[in-house]
């Protein structure tokens, strides 16, 4: 069904796998890569290491890239001075390298400095299997007179589609803003004064583009290309009131793979899985509780849905708050109406989640008991 070397569909709320396609092999990720970057920034800007306003001033190094015709290229100025927002907006629309590579300079940082702090975040976030070069995605002999020492020009930044979608979980749950970025069907961007370049957005599934899907509403969230990692695409969009994430890595064939790949994967959403709300059964849902002034306590589940085909099936294995239990596992009260009782792991063959661990969802109490009186 879908083409491409590795594919990936995850919703995001509960992290389940909806499909996957040799989503655990490395392969490299080319412009992908801008989306660790986006974390770092957003990181620092959150630490006050950064500030959106401050300026970074362009060395001939950087506009080298940024004005190759071969890359993706605004035509950053030597000498001109671009604000941090800007280099980060443009960099996430039109996948600029050059304002990708001016990131990773500012405040006087290096190349090998700020694959550090990449490599670093990535650990943090979770990812397992992750190859970083620069910032960029661009093979380390692209950067021309940044090319880092000690790492083969051929060298370039590679993931799993496990690791792509975890970190694309990561941005959009930590920074939900750039959404707000990434949805723009293009960036109008100061070259120097008088001169301003309209950088169309490269993500041709977003509303009235070529690739648009009708129930579907992407707004991100990341292109990628070179010669190793052919065509790659991250989409994140609203489907039903849900939130999907998918990964297309090497789409084969070029010319638009990848969004039809991904539009393939939409597509399977809609035609063999539906959503079903997550419910405790009677008992579950009525748990004798002990020195209450009744003998048993209403019990609800946080809303959440999971996605199933005709074969699927689960069960709810309840964990109470050791606190909140007698000797025998049994509640105890008082409990007040709201107040959180525990978790339910959803235990199935066939449920998948993105990082391997189990799905729960809280436990909380519907009504309030009270302690059973001295002289009841």
């Amino acid at each position: 069904m879908i083409n491409s070397r590795a594919a990936l569909m995850v919703d995001a709320d509960t992290g389940q796998v909806i499909y996957q396609q040799n989503i655990d092999q490395k392969l490299p990720i080319a412009s992908v890569s801008k989306l660790l970057t986006a974390c770092v920034i957003e990181d620092e800007v959150a630490h006050h290491q950064l500030s959106w306003h401050q300026k970074i001033k362009i060395t001939p190094a950087v506009a080298a890239v940024s004005n190759d015709p071969d890359y993706s290229a605004v035509g950053l100025q030597a000498g001109q001075s671009y604000t941090v927002r800007e280099l980060f907006d443009v960099m996430l629309v039109k996948s600029a390298d050059g304002a990708a590579l001016a990131l990773a300079t500012a405040n006087g940082k290096t190349i090998k400095q700020f694959n550090t702090k990449m490599v670093k975040k990535a650990k943090q976030i979770g990812l397992r299997n992750v190859t970083i070069v620069n910032s960029v995605g661009l093979r380390n002999g692209d950067l021309k007179q940044v090319t880092q020492k000690g790492i083969k020009k051929q060298s370039e930044n590679a993931m799993t589609a496990r690791d792509v979608a975890i970190l694309s979980l990561y941005l959009i749950r930590h920074y939900p803003q750039v959404l707000d970025i990434t949805k723009r069907p293009q960036e109008n961007f100061t070259v120097f004064p008088g001169k301003v370049v309209v950088a169309d957005n490269s993500k041709e599934m977003l509303t009235g583009k070529n690739y648009e899907m009708p129930n579907v509403t992407i707004d991100g969230l990341k292109t990628g290309t070179s010669d190793k990692a052919g065509e790659c695409f991250v989409s994140t969009g609203m489907y039903h009131g849900h939130r999907m994430i998918t990964v297309v890595l090497h789409a084969n064939g070029g010319n638009g793979d990848r969004f039809v790949d991904t539009q393939r994967l939409y597509q399977y959403l809609q035609n063999n899985v539906h959503p079903r709300r997550v419910t405790l059964s009677h008992r579950q849902a009525h748990p004798e509780i002990a020195r209450g002034d009744r003998k048993r306590l209403a019990v609800g589940v946080a809303p959440v849905d999971i996605w199933q085909d005709s074969k699927f099936h689960y069960r709810l294995q309840v964990h109470y708050r050791q606190k909140l239990t007698n000797f025998n596992g049994q509640l105890v009260a008082p409990v007040k109406k709201g107040q959180r009782l525990g978790s339910a792991t959803i235990e199935s063959k066939s449920l998948k989640t993105i990082d391997k661990k189990p799905l729960t969802v809280n436990l909380y109490s519907k009504e309030t008991i009270k302690r059973h009186g001295l002289f009841n």
